[in-house]
């Protein structure tokens, strides 16, 4: 058994680590990715712009007259035609792009490769040859607008994007497109030299994420610790007030069986006045005892019947005004914190006062609207200097200064701030009352 109550434990940490590695890992792969995936569409449309404004050049410098009498007769062995590819195998070795082509524009969405300017190891393209642009740049082109497109997969297993430039006869009439092709790995290699300059970045990410999970852990094993211990406390006082009442009852018993005796004591003597005097006695205390029982919440009616028992002990009266409303909106633990050391004060209090006012408690615990209410009332004697000084932390009106009563009504103002309640304290004609208000 103390095997498997270490085991537990450790495994539960080691599910949380692992579901915090993938979640860890989802993330920083998710992040590369996108960095990776913007890092080249922005490298992409960079160079597209840069071989948009080659392309503009080329297509300013062509020789538009020699281009038009190739295409009057479109022929490999056409003087035109050698001097056209000339030019453009010129551009194509300056800015080291995969092909410079010159494409024709008919009704079709599919442009046509005139003459093009391609790589010593790859096959000339014969004139009229399909060309692979997509539809959405044919009828860019066709508008007049320069374009570039997404990236293409090869025959080759190769991957390019290409632009492309429309150029006009002296009539304004498209004659054609320059079309440059670049190759895809350029774009690889600098969204990876993006990715590499920001390994720092990403390691500071992970770092952070990492640090982020530990504390989250840290801070969700300290909340359930705390919240053990204040189950531990409300256990330990509620086991406490249960086993004063059971005791209670015991001696309730035994009152009840010395009052049996008395009782029968007096009808035999035939002493009838005073059987209803002590009759009417035992009512009063009865309907006192029964007014905590009838209290909704059971840890406030457990905590009231234990107070009231030890106040009758002290010959001291308590006076409840109690709703019928469990008071569910405040924990339990806080709830006794604030009832149990009002109470143990105004009882301690009203035992060692020795003024005019009776030993008589009220307390007071009211559901208003969306607010609860708790009022307890005993006669004190208070100096200015102890009413102003009540809710400080250590503070004490004993003679022997232990404390305790300074740090349980300091308990209870914490509590109150807690839930961004009000405590008011009114002192007059040496009776004291205390209300909070949450």
């Amino acid at each position: 058994m103390l095997k498997l109550k270490g085991f537990y434990p450790n495994k539960r940490i080691l599910i949380f680590i692992l579901i915090s590695f993938i979640i860890l890992s989802i993330l920083t792969s998710s992040k590369i990715l996108v960095s990776y995936y913007s890092t080249e569409q922005s490298a992409r449309i960079a160079l597209a712009k840069q071989y948009i404004a080659i392309a503009e050049n080329i297509a300013n410098g062509i020789d538009k007259e020699t281009y038009q009498q190739f295409l009057l007769t479109p022929t490999e062995d056409d003087e035109n035609y050698r001097k056209t590819k000339r030019y453009l195998e010129e551009y194509r070795s300056r800015i080291n792009a995969l092909y410079v082509y010159v494409l024709f524009l008919d009704e079709s969405e599919v442009t046509k490769t005139m003459v093009a300017a391609v790589p010593s190891i790859v096959h000339e393209i014969p004139i009229g040859a399909p060309c692979t642009v997509p539809a959405a740049q044919v009828s860019q082109a066709k508008k007049g607008q320069n374009y570039f497109t997404s990236i293409i997969k090869g025959d080759h297993n190769d991957s390019y994007f290409s632009v492309g430039v429309p150029f006009y006869d002296e009539h304004g009439e498209i004659l054609g497109v320059i079309g440059i092709d670049i190759d895809a790995k350029d774009l690889e290699q600098v969204s990876l030299q993006v990715i590499k300059s920001n390994e720092i970045t990403f390691a500071i990410d992970i770092l952070f994420a990492i640090a982020l999970i530990t504390v989250v852990f840290f801070l969700n094993k300290w909340y359930r610790l705390r919240l053990k211990q204040d189950l531990k406390d409300s256990e330990k006082i509620f086991i406490l007030e249960l086993g004063n009442i059971v005791a209670t009852l015991k001696s309730s018993r035994h009152d009840l069986m010395n009052h049996l005796q008395v009782l029968n004591g007096l009808m035999q003597l035939k002493l009838y006045d005073k059987t209803s005097d002590y009759l009417k006695q035992i009512t009063m205390d009865s309907k006192a005892m029964d007014l905590s029982l009838r209290v909704k919440n059971p840890i406030l009616m457990v905590l009231l019947q234990s107070k009231w028992e030890l106040a009758q002990s002290k010959n001291i009266r308590i006076q409840f005004d109690i709703d019928q409303s469990d008071f569910n909106r405040i924990e339990s633990m806080d709830l006794v914190k604030i009832i149990s050391n009002l109470l143990d004060n105004a009882i301690e209090a009203s035992d060692i006062y020795e003024g005019s006012q009776s030993k008589i408690i009220r307390v007071i615990c009211k559901a208003i609207g969306s607010k609860y209410t708790f009022a307890i009332e005993n006669p004190a004697l208070l100096s200015v200097k102890e009413q102003k000084n009540l809710f400080q932390v250590g503070y004490t009106t004993k003679e022997n200064g232990d404390g305790l009563r300074g740090n349980g009504l300091s308990i209870i103002k914490r509590t109150v701030e807690k839930y961004q309640g009000d405590i008011t304290l009114h002192y007059e004609e040496e009776i004291i009352l205390i209300q909070i208000t949450i």
